[in-house]
């Protein structure tokens, strides 16, 4: 054991204006560092260590940081630790920390290299140095702060063969959220931690043209310029707790065995929770809350607001909760305000959107919500009506018209066929009809060598969810194959422990960059329920069992992506986020169609791998 070096605060705040404060202290974005010296690294070699701290220490390094921050405030003698723990005695790193009051940022430090200890206690300084800076603290605020600490263990040089600025150079060795960056330049010496890229929403091209503009000013002179990574430990103090949360990507880690009826329940419930309470008066529902800025976007998409109604839809029949089934109502009011009829189509009709593109999906969806409304026959004529305008768009090759007139396109063919398909096979699922059958027939031949010609995940889970349900009824051999076939192919990019080194993205789909996975994952989740559904009923053992582990791994990957109470240390308004799912593990963008989704995905998983519901 050893006592704790005490600094007077003069040491560290003596000589600072606010304005030189604040910029030797900025956490957003870079920081002024020194770096350790390290060997270089190839993608394939040893990860860069992050500083050993147990939670102990953790738990220790917060009560330091806290009681230091409050003593400086309050003028009281400078809190001296009676003794440091022996393993960190010899532990010289860099410490950051964070100080916030729900969610927001009031101050930040950073203290090293030098001893843990040391480091966690000079930051500490500078942090409460920044809080006096024209803002009244009391005792009520300090016991509102919520303690914040991330340890950056060494930078190491990156080494790529040619440019590293050419773009996506580095993403085989960054991994956003785990390595921090930094910059070695003639403007000093500048990092992004990890703890950053999460809760300022910010990819890593992003990170690195900052880095760049504070390193240069611009991005047209880093050709030059070394760049490192590193690993941080990270974790925080909530308010008036002895306890810490320790985080990884800014997440606490779903195991796989929370993949059970009681977890699945609770996870789908506070998701359907969190659709009703971004739904508007309307009918429409908010398209993307930033929790980062603490805003709603103003973008919006109607395919994605008919799906989320749609998933409304498909909550309110599999829980019978009224909440659910009011928002399923007043979505298919808002969208059946479009009912249009087809001049040439004996009762036929589509959904006009007031943008004029009458893009095939919202009436494809929107027929799929009334098929699965809790009193389906209440829509019958309308849904029959919708299906004679889809059956309209299909030409005799198979293929669909992607639009109804006055718009005519035939883009998104992986997203809007397969949607329409999906409503054929709920209406041919509640009346057969041989036109619907015949035009799955002419679809498949299409879709096939369309699929074969240029094949893409989007693709995968409308299709599958089509030709499953209708497989059910057909019983025809091909249509099987085709369902495992996409399967088959989609499944091959799930991660896992022989491919990934990180436990928290395992089961997700790296569908577009190898190792990389997302919200994606959601909706292939749809599709890989019902194909697991298809190999039991036809026999198929071998495939069932493969299908059930890839259902599990992406249904908890999914739940990673949900956010929880504890993750939200760093958002302004929890009520906007908790219960949402990410875009991806960093990036935090809550979209309305990713939750929709989820939501579905995790029902079918539910109905799937615990039939018999209590």
């Amino acid at each position: 054991m050893a006592r704790l070096r005490q600094t007077k605060p003069s040491t560290i705040l003596i000589g600072m204006t606010a304005h030189n404060l604040a910029c030797s202290v900025l956490t957003f974005f870079a920081l002024v560092t020194v770096f350790y010296p390290g060997a270089s690294f190839a993608a394939d070699e040893v990860e860069p260590e992050a500083p050993p701290i147990s939670d102990t220490h953790r738990r220790f390094l917060s009560r330091l940081a806290h009681r230091t921050i409050r003593d400086a405030v309050l003028g009281r003698d400078m809190y001296e630790a009676s003794y440091v723990p022996a393993a960190l005695e010899s532990l010289n790193v860099e410490v950051v920390v964070r100080v916030r009051e729900r969610g927001y940022l009031l101050a930040a430090g950073v203290g090293g290299p030098l001893p843990v200890t040391q480091a966690a206690r000079d930051a500490a300084l500078v942090a409460a140095g920044m809080m006096m800076d024209g803002r009244r603290c009391d005792v009520d605020l300090l016991n509102r702060l919520l303690i914040e600490i991330e340890v950056v263990g060494p930078a190491e040089p990156l080494i790529i063969d040619g440019d590293w600025t050419r773009p996506r150079a580095v993403d085989p060795f960054i991994e956003p959220g785990v390595h921090g960056m930094a910059i070695l330049g003639p403007r000093g010496r500048h990092r992004f931690c990890p703890t950053e890229v999460f809760t300022s929403d910010t990819v890593l091209a992003d990170a690195l043209e900052e880095l760049a503009k504070r390193t240069h000013g611009d991005s047209s002179q880093l050709s030059n310029v070394q760049l490192m990574r590193f690993r941080t430990v990270h974790w925080y103090q909530p308010p008036q707790s002895d306890n810490v949360v320790s985080l990884h990507r800014g997440m606490t880690l779903v195991p796989p065995e929370v993949v059970s009826p009681e977890v699945l329940d609770e996870t789908i419930a506070r998701l359907a929770e969190y659709m009703v309470y971004r739904q508007l008066g309307s009918g429409l529902f908010t398209y993307q809350y930033e929790p980062g800025l603490d805003r709603y976007s103003e973008e919006d998409n109607l395919v994605r607001q008919v799906g989320a109604t749609l998933a409304m839809a498909v909550h309110a029949k599999w829980s019978g909760k009224s909440a659910s089934l009011a928002a399923a109502d007043i979505g298919i009011r808002y969208h059946l305000q479009g009912l249009t009829s087809i001049p040439d189509v004996e009762n036929g009709a589509y959904i006009a959107t007031a943008d004029k593109k009458n893009k095939l999906g919202v009436t494809a969806l929107l027929c799929v919500a009334l098929a699965q409304h809790p009193d389906a026959d209440r829509h019958a004529s309308t849904r029959e009506k919708l299906v004679n305008g889809m059956l309209w768009l299909q030409r005799p090759s198979g293929m669909f018209i992607t639009a109804f007139p006055p718009a005519e396109q035939i883009t998104a063919q992986d997203y809007f066929p397969g949607e329409a398909l999906l409503a054929l096979a709920a209406q041919y699922d509640r009346k057969p009809s041989g036109r619907i059958l015949e035009a799955f027939d002419c679809a498949i031949d299409f879709y096939r060598v369309y699929f074969h010609d240029r094949p893409s995940p989007a693709f995968v889970p409308w299709q599958v969810q089509a030709y499953t349900l209708i497989a059910r009824h057909s019983k025809r051999r091909d249509y099987v194959d085709y369902v495992f076939e996409l399967t088959d192919w989609l499944a091959e990019r799930q991660l896992n422990r022989s491919n990934c080194r990180w436990p928290e993205l395992w089961g997700g789909i790296a569908s577009y960059q190898p190792g990389r996975a997302g919200v994606s994952t959601a909706a292939y989740l749809e599709g890989f329920a019902d194909a697991l559904a298809l190999a039991r009923s036809v026999g198929d053992t071998r495939r069932a069992k493969r299908y059930e582990s890839l259902v599990r791994g992406a249904a908890r990957f999914v739940m990673q992506l949900q956010i929880r109470p504890e993750e939200a240390f760093f958002i302004r308004s929890p009520k906007d986020a908790v219960g949402a799912v990410r875009t991806t593990p960093t990036l935090n963008l809550l979209r309305i169609d990713h939750c929709q989704h989820a939501l579905v995905g995790l029902i079918k998983t539910r109905q799937v791998l615990f039939p018999d519901r209590g």
